[in-house]
């Protein structure tokens, strides 16, 4: 596992996060709940089932492209950095 997978994976889950009242990410996520809903009292038990695995797997994409855009976030801010630190003036202990 490299270190950034480690990093990812200390506990931080999307469904762990606190959701603030009123934004776009809870009207989202009521929407969805809603939608859910009224789709699941339409299906069959054998429809359901399916439509849970679905969500299920669908959910595990969610979780992979949100792992791997956290990898390249940190990559792209750790390059910044380092070219930031590669033009900098830093002044050096003789010059004090």
């Amino acid at each position: 596992m490299s270190m950034l997978e480690e990093i990812w994976t200390c506990g931080l889950t999307y469904k762990d996060r606190p959701v603030k009242s009123g934004s776009p990410l809870e009207r989202t996520l009521c929407l969805y709940a809603k939608n859910q809903d009224k789709l699941k009292a339409m299906l069959s038990e054998e429809q359901n089932e399916q439509y849970k695995k679905t969500i299920d797997a669908f959910n595990d994409v969610v979780s992979v492209t949100e792992e791997e855009a956290f990898e390249l976030g940190f990559t792209l801010a750790a390059r910044l950095m380092i070219d930031v630190m590669r033009s900098a003036e830093i002044p050096s202990i003789d010059d004090a």
